[in-house]
């Protein structure tokens, strides 16, 4: 089945906020093999495994990256930024927020990890087919030099902005009439780098925006979420060190046939550890690491994600919190909040 035809009834409804029209470009493109493998690779990082209340949706990289070309194209940007929005995440490995902690406890400093140049040489001939030779491979590599598209926060770029509301209307924290006026309030400006991104033009929504994008970012650097994932982390260096699959094979499987493996392995603790992440429903947190050998206990650092978005007004384009106080300190707050306490669950890894 087409990608464009298998999306569950949400994603089609926050699709349509994005676009009203989509190209037959873009879904011809979504059906080449390397993005469908990432339609079953999940954005959430694998939380949604667990029984938190936390990302409990089906969210695919392809999921994100078709709406952020999408969101592209509704702006009229080229074909290429297009390309760029939906194969930007085409390398991303299942359970990517493990790669980096696998590579450091297996000590593996020269390992390469798989590119997006990688990936789209491993499928020159479909490329080919859907580019017809306009574009280097270099160029659409390179996305991150598309500011408008792929700017890190706080600054609002297309992939940010489609974080922001495919998570909150999936999360239900806003309904669909919302996030349309979220959408129909942006336009394009330049902001303090002289760079395009996304800006909106009343003041209030720009706020209430900011203040979504902070509970989104809570989310993501929870201690449920947290705890989850490291978990996973560490099954998956028990599946490395006993051999049932390799690091690389994150970058070429799903994460359903990386979660099959570790369940139908012979080896108890990787089975029980898959077991114990789908049960997981309460963390405990400590100020020191308990030293209990019977406890899985860890500390883990995260990101913490937010908008500060732009403002157009009849005086010119201001960053949100340049225009408001109460803006800079919550997110002065946000940023000095503590959620670096040890978290500890009953469990003998």
């Amino acid at each position: 089945m087409a990608y464009i035809d298998s999306r569950s009834e949400e994603l089609r409804e926050i699709h349509s906020v994005y676009s009203h029209d989509i190209s037959d470009f873009i879904c011809n493109m979504a059906d080449l093999p390397d993005l469908q493998r990432i339609s079953n690779i999940s954005k959430c990082g694998g939380v949604e495994l667990s029984n938190f209340n936390l990302f409990q949706y089906r969210y695919s990289r392809l999921d994100h990256s078709f709406g952020v070309a999408i969101i592209l194209e509704n702006f009229k940007q080229g074909e290429k930024h297009i390309l760029e929005g939906l194969m930007h995440e085409m390398a991303e490995p299942s359970f990517a927020w493990s790669v980096d902690y696998l590579i450091d406890y297996f000590k593996l400093k020269d390992y390469r990890k798989t590119t997006l140049f990688d990936k789209i040489v491993g499928s020159t001939t479909s490329y080919r087919d859907v580019i017809n030779g306009n574009y280097s491979i270099e160029e659409i590599s390179y996305y991150k030099d598309y500011d408008l598209g792929f700017a890190d926060f706080p600054k609002l770029s297309a992939e940010n902005l489609e974080i922001v509301l495919s998570n909150s209307y999936f999360s239900k924290l806003y309904d669909l009439r919302d996030i349309e006026a979220f959408y129909n309030n942006l336009t394009i400006c330049k902001n303090e780098d002289n760079k395009e991104e996304f800006c909106f033009t009343d003041i209030n929504l720009a706020y209430d925006f900011f203040r979504l994008s902070i509970e989104i970012g809570k989310r993501n650097r929870s201690y449920e979420a947290k705890i989850t994932r490291q978990l996973i982390s560490d099954v998956l260096m028990l599946m490395i060190r006993r051999e049932e699959i390799k690091l690389d094979d994150l970058f070429n499987f799903t994460d359903k046939a990386i979660v099959g493996i570790g369940k139908s392995c012979s080896d108890k603790r990787i089975k029980e550890g898959w077991a114990e992440i789908e049960g997981l429903d309460k963390v405990f947190l400590k100020f020191n690491d308990t030293n209990d050998k019977t406890k899985y206990c860890v500390k883990v650092e995260s990101e913490s994600f937010y908008i500060d978005p732009l403002i157009k007004t009849k005086a010119g384009v201001y960053r949100l919190s340049n225009l408001s106080e109460r803006v800079e300190k919550e997110i002065e707050a946000y940023l000095s909040t503590d959620t670096d306490m040890y978290m500890c669950i009953d469990y003998e890894l």
